[in-house]
Order: C-alpha cells, then structure tokens, then sequence
C-alpha cells in the first residue's frame, strides 16, 4: 500500500518529460505502423532464388 504513495511523489520535470513522450508516440504511431507493415511485406514478399 505504501508505493503507490511513493511512486506518485514524481517531480514535475518527469511528469513533464512523460507527457510529452506520450504525446509524440501518438503523433509518430502511425509512421511507425507503416514502416512496420512494410518491412514485413519485405520480408515475406516473393522473390527470386
């Protein structure tokens, strides 16, 4: 019951710092999807042997 008491006492500059990452994962998330689709296509794609 203590650490939760203990894991909310962040200071506002890491507050802060997760904020903002949350805010550019969801800004890049689609990028990142598409990048990810397109290397598994690369990757099971049909080529010659």
């Amino acid at each position: 019951m203590g650490r939760k008491d203990a894991s909310t006492a962040r200071t506002p500059v890491d507050q802060y710092r997760k904020q903002i990452g949350k805010q550019d994962y969801k800004k890049t998330r689609p990028m990142l999807r598409a990048t990810r689709l397109k290397a598994e296509a690369k990757k099971t794609a049909l080529g010659v042997k």
